[in-house]
Formats: C-alpha cells, structure tokens, sequence
C-alpha cells in the first residue's frame, strides 16, 4: 500500500535542478515561480522530501537538550486532525523545528532507529509528528506505505533533491514525473539533477516513460508530463 507519487520539479534543458544559478527567464519569471503554480495545480496537499532539502525549512541547528527519560520509540503522530503535509526523511535526527508546520502544512518526519531520545522529545515539544521507517536508515517502502496507511494521503508530491528522488524511483515507487525545462543550459560538473540513483551507475536505463501531456509556459519553458511504464527497480 502506497500513495500515487508525483516527482514535480524543475530542471534546466541538461536535467540539473539547482535553479537559483540561473538567469530570469524572458518576461522577468522565475524557474521558482513555474514550480510553484504547476506545483499548486495539482490540488496535491502533501510533499515529500529528503534530509537536505527538508534542512531548508527547519530552523536553527541548535544542540539538543539533555533530557533523562525515556521515549517509546514507536510512530508519534502530533496532529491527527492534519490536512496537508510537510513530510521530510531525517535518519540520523539532524533537523530541528521550533514550529510545527511549513506555511500550514503539517510536519511529519521519517526517522529511524538511530535518533536519539532527546530528539524525539524535541519533536514532541515543537508538536512535530514522527513515524519510524528502518532501524539505521528510512526504508523508502516503509515510509510510503506509513503515509498511506497512517496519514491517510492517496496522492504525494516529490520534491526532493536527485539522490533521494532517485532512490525513490529505483525503489519503483515513482508513479509520475512531471518536469518543468526552463530554456536554461546549467552545465555544471557535479551539479544534481532531477535523479541521481544511489550507488554505481545502473547497467540501464533507470526507467522507461510515457508521455502523458506537453504545455509551453510563459518565459519559453516547457511543462512535461509523464507517466512512469517501467522502472528497474521494481519487483
């Protein structure tokens, strides 16, 4: 059991994803700008990223508070009463949020079983819900079939950098990719791309597509969407 996953992002021409070195594009719009209105067309009320994305909208990385007691280590969810969902991996317990909510979206972050005590205790405190997902990493499996069954969400956007994006989709648990190509050639070495599968190279194609839909936007890019045929990590 899993949501029906969108990766929604926003490339240049040769696929990398870091669009704040890039230029305006014609008509003064920002590659940000066509993100975030392809993005909200969608009507999708939960997002999904990875520890360094996510790291962009928590707040200062202040040193734990040393607390003696022990927390159960089981799914804590703060607000059951939640209707759109911030939700970020963080396996080693390096994010820290004073708020509960990302602009109105609920916090909801997929731990493992190597953070600490104190840190779920600053979660409950910051009224950050929690849901365990592997004993040393976030099993991407794991942690979608938790959202659906826990938070009840049929529907999730993937927003994260390349390496989590790919692990997703090598897992075969991306359904869709939607691409926003700005008219922008980034060629930097190094720079991440929309799908960075983890580990070696694969000895193929990490998947094969289909195009669902194609639609010109203002400043010349190009909305593509596709839905995902085959992937090579699927079972």
């Amino acid at each position: 059991m899993k949501p029906y996953v969108i990766c929604h992002m926003c490339t240049s021409i040769d696929g990398r994803i870091l669009a704040n070195r890039w230029p305006k594009l014609a008509g003064k719009k920002s590659p940000g700008d066509l993100f975030e209105s392809t993005a909200d067309s969608f009507r999708i009320p939960a997002w999904l990223v990875g520890t360094t994305t996510m790291r962009e909208f928590a707040g200062r990385n202040a040193r734990l508070e040393a607390r003696r007691r022990r927390i159960e280590r089981t799914d804590h969810l703060a607000d059951t009463r939640a209707r759109s969902f911030a939700i970020g991996a963080d396996a080693k317990g390096v994010l820290r949020f004073q708020k509960p909510d990302v602009d109105g979206d609920h916090v909801v972050l997929l731990v493992s079983g190597r953070v600490s005590n104190d840190y779920l205790a600053h979660l409950q405190e910051a009224g950050v819900s929690y849901l365990f997902c592997g004993k040393d990493r976030v099993d991407v499996k794991v942690a979608l079939d938790k959202i659906r069954r826990l938070l009840g969400i049929r529907r999730l956007m993937l927003e994260g950098g390349g390496t989590f994006n790919g692990e997703l989709l090598h897992a075969g648990l991306v359904d869709e990719i939607s691409q926003v190509v700005a008219p922008v050639v980034d060629g930097g070495r190094k720079i991440t791309t929309i799908f960075d599968i983890p580990g070696e190279p694969p000895r193929k194609a990490a998947a094969l597509l289909r195009l669902q839909s194609n639609r010109r936007l203002p400043g010349g890019a190009i909305w593509l969407r596709y839905r995902v045929a085959r992937r090579s990590g699927a079972r």
